[in-house]
């Protein structure tokens, strides 16, 4: 649910911790919103339930992606930076659960807020952290495995992106404030950097149900 200039800003300081093959790691690390509409989303986040403590929690199951994948995740950028964009939206939830957000968006008009709200905060993302398009589209997509989870429709989604870099939507925001980005880099960004770490060192991975919300 993090928005899209947040996965790149979140992508760019994971590179620093020995991501090698850069240009597809920036692709996988956006890849699973690259979708015809948000009936999807369960599908290629992995999204799963859970019942616990007298109530239902969900969770993304990323480490069931990484199964599945595997060896790619530990040797191909793309599926890296898919599995840390299902680390990173776990994150997200989780950090919405706690402020109250995640209950305060109840129908498509909330929805559209949220949307706008993206929008504003893009201008101060790119300010903020100085980030730049440096996206590649990677030859031969249509033919890459990952695209058995669902058929992504990357072309598309990265001249939206690229859009983002130089969005001119200025006004308040209605649930994301840019303190809720800043709490999320500085709150969450070494829980991405340890799920890196685990993989790149074949550590014992990070537990998805660790980060569980409401």
């Amino acid at each position: 649910m993090a928005q899209r200039t947040v996965h790149y800003l979140l992508g760019e300081r994971l590179i620093e911790c020995g991501v090698k093959d850069v240009d597809r790691f920036r692709i996988g690390n956006l890849l699973p919103d690259a979708i015809e509409s948000t009936d999807f989303r369960k599908l290629t986040h992995y999204q799963r339930e859970l019942f616990a403590d007298g109530e239902i929690l969900q969770y993304s199951d990323f480490e069931t992606f990484r199964r599945e994948f595997a060896p790619l995740v530990e040797r191909d950028g793309m599926y890296l930076g898919y599995y840390m964009h299902l680390v990173e939206d776990a994150c997200c939830r989780v950090q919405w659960d706690r402020l109250g957000i995640l209950g305060r968006i109840r129908d498509f008009e909330d929805v559209r807020r949220l949307h706008a709200d993206y929008h504003i905060l893009n201008g101060y993302i790119v300010r903020r952290w100085g980030i730049k398009d440096a996206l590649v589209m990677p030859e031969g997509f249509e033919r890459e495995e990952i695209n058995r989870i669902y058929p992504f429709l990357l072309a598309d989604f990265l001249a939206e992106m690229r859009r983002d870099f130089d969005d001119p939507a200025r006004g308040e925001t209605v649930f994301v404030t840019e303190e809720t980005v800043d709490g999320f880099i500085e709150g969450y960004e070494g829980i991405c950097r340890d799920a890196l770490r685990r993989v790149l060192t074949g550590d014992e991975p990070l537990d998805p149900k660790s980060l569980c919300w409401r």
